[in-house]
């Protein structure tokens, strides 16, 4: 199923379930692009043992792929057109990740300034190994289905910059394999969380999630921080940096009542309840839609389950021929070769 659109690789970490945060950051994007770009959507499973190593967290990684997937179809991530799978089903990652574990240095992986963060968050005194080479993995996650564009916040232009430099480095030394994959830098909105003061995050707490019902949201939304200097209805308040109008901005389509709120809110002639009220009813006709597929495909859980296997058969062949590519240009081929006939090392007549 070669298609003559570019390639575009792009995905998640299975941590849990996807909020709106996730929607605004990549998934209406990716919903976007998907008729665009010969789209694969990886779970990169692997990548969360860089921080989570433990057996009780890999013991919960098949509920998140499950959530994860759900979640992509129910946005309007087309299987017919897209391909989703998980990075740990492909035996040819492990495979391509060490021969470019070869082509890189210590020193320039130590420059990417999100391992520190990375390792700061999961609160690792010392840098693993493995967390080292996230950016290689990352690279191999790229250029395994040879994608030729990959959508990223600016934080993480670093990791596509190191994937372009391996597939340099690896075709300066073998010969042309894989294309230089180029950014597709979206001006992606961080949602702030609903304390109003962390970028949107499960772990914070401060989250709506996609799956939320309409009592999670409406409970979630009356709990929101607003203008803390605001202390009464009458007082006139600051719609700035106000997280309740943030939302009314990313998800409230009705922009004169959006307008009006604010001109209201910023007089002191309307109170929180309403304005929270009103970003409920919003928060909840734009996820309905998202909940109601959602539903479909937990009560005919065939369906998912079809379309990751799919996915994962498509990306396994693509992955197949990628590394037979490079095995016959790196001659790394010879281990499959050695019993054949023609081919014999040990000099018998």
């Amino acid at each position: 199923m070669h298609s003559s659109k570019p390639r575009l690789l792009t995905g998640d970490r299975p941590t849990g379930k996807l909020h709106l945060g996730h929607y605004v950051g990549s998934l209406a994007n990716r919903v976007r692009l998907q008729h665009q770009y010969e789209s694969f959507f990886i779970i990169a499973d692997l990548h969360t043992l860089t921080t989570r190593p433990e057996r009780a967290h890999i013991g919960q990684i098949p509920l998140f792929i499950r959530e994860i997937v759900l979640d992509y179809l129910a946005v309007g991530i087309d299987p017919e057109i897209s391909t989703i799978f998980v990075q740990s089903a492909i035996p040819e990652t492990y495979e391509l990740n060490l021969l470019f574990e070869m082509l890189v240095t210590v020193p320039r992986l130590e420059r990417l300034p999100s391992l520190k963060d990375m390792a700061r968050d999961a609160n690792l005194e010392t840098m693993p190994f493995g967390l080292l080479g996230y950016p290689v993995l990352q690279a191999v996650d790229i250029l395994l289905p040879r994608a030729q564009a990959v959508p990223v916040g600016k934080d993480n232009q670093a990791h596509v910059e190191l994937a372009r430099e391996m597939a340099r480095r690896f075709n300066n030394l073998y010969g042309e394999v894989f294309p230089e994959p180029e950014e597709i830098v979206g001006d992606v909105p961080t949602l702030i969380g609903t304390d109003g003061k962390n970028k949107m995050s499960k772990s914070l707490g401060n989250a709506i999630f996609l799956s939320d019902d309409a009592a999670t949201v409406e409970l979630k939304v009356k709990g929101m921080y607003t203008d803390p200097k605001r202390l009464r209805a009458t007082d006139p308040g600051t719609v700035e940096g106000n997280p309740v109008f943030d939302y009314h901005e990313a998800f409230n389509p009705d922009k004169d009542e959006v307008a009006e709120l604010k001109e209201r809110y910023r007089a002191g002639k309307v109170g929180d309840v309403e304005v929270k009220a009103k970003l409920t009813r919003a928060l909840n006709n734009f996820l309905e839609p998202i909940r109601e597929k959602r539903a479909y495909y937990i009560a005919h859980p065939t369906l998912p389950q079809d379309v990751l296997a799919n996915g994962i058969r498509r990306m396994q062949a693509e992955a197949k021929e990628t590394m037979e590519i490079v095995r016959a240009h790196t001659g790394l081929s010879y281990s499959l070769d050695l019993f054949v006939d023609d081919i014999d090392i040990f000099g018998n007549e």
